[in-house]
């Protein structure tokens, strides 16, 4: 992704606040029930953001070795989690699994999503708010929107900001599954990260001179997917899960003022991963 030169572009704004309440996952048979109020199926695709912690199994390399026991278990946890959301989802919809599709749909919100965000950031101040709501309504949610136009506001004014995908170094890979069940526990949509690691060139040229960088990154990419229709939306980033953390996600996300700057937070799609910085 397009990594900002010099201080980081701070600000972000807060989407409608229903989503935190909603389940991502259910662990036990599915039952009918009686409709209830705040149901997912009723709030559009690019208001949901996303909806946990989910785990990401973290390089061995960069974690202590007393803890590579717990790794490996924790690796067979998230498989049978994901196996659990896979199996759920094929009983429930009745529909096929289409990963390769799904994956090179991602990899095209994600090139979109950059280039709508460099070209936003090359317009007049006055035009970038509206232009980058514009385009980028059928490509991110709500989340990720509100947090590119914050950071185009702070790009300067004489700057024009070029960006480009040179290559994918790997096969982006999907590390998380889940599903996102309506008020009768039933799969309506599913959210999964995909791990893509990819070479990009940004240029920004001012006063007659460019700058140009080129970088390997590797990003966690959040997507939100109906599976009866196809539509998807970026839905913003994650970061490998530290040694500590379990394969669940913190019951601090039943809180729903924590669930809602976790939501913010992750939408912002530049932000360098926080637990980095601390311990530099």
């Amino acid at each position: 992704m397009i990594r900002t030169v010099g201080a980081r572009l701070p600000g972000l704004m807060l989407s409608k606040p229903v989503l935190p309440a909603f389940r991502y996952a259910s662990t036990t048979p599915s039952k009918r029930k009686v409709p209830k109020s705040g149901d997912i199926s009723q709030v559009p695709l690019n208001f949901i953001g996303v909806m946990a912690d989910f785990y990401i199994p973290p390089r061995f390399r960069d974690c202590p070795p007393s803890s590579w026991h717990k790794l490996i278990f924790r690796r067979l946890g998230a498989f049978v989690v994901n196996t659990y959301s896979i199996i759920k989802y094929r009983r429930e919809t009745g529909l096929k699994l289409h990963f390769n599709e799904w994956k090179d749909n991602a990899i095209d919100l994600f090139v979109k999503t950059n280039k709508i965000f460099a070209s936003g950031c090359s317009k007049r101040f006055a035009e970038r708010e509206q232009y980058l709501k514009k385009q980028l309504g059928q490509v991110s949610c709500v989340e990720v929107t509100n947090s590119l136009v914050s950071r185009a506001k702070t790009f300067p004014t004489d700057s024009k900001l070029q960006w480009e995908l040179l290559s994918l170094e790997s096969n982006p890979k999907v590390v998380s599954f889940n599903v996102l069940p309506d008020a009768n526990e039933i799969t309506m949509y599913i959210q999964f990260v995909l791990k893509a690691r990819t070479k990009q060139k940004v240029i920004i040229e001012r006063g007659g001179e460019s700058q140009e960088t080129v970088r390997t990154v590797q990003d966690y990419l959040v997507y939100t997917l109906n599976p009866y229709t196809g539509e998807m939306y970026l839905a913003g980033t994650l970061f490998e899960s530290d040694h500590i953390r379990k394969v669940t996600p913190d019951e601090k996300f039943t809180n729903v003022k924590y669930m809602m700057a976790f939501t913010k937070a992750s939408g912002d799609i530049y932000r360098e991963n926080p637990k980095k910085i601390g311990s530099n």
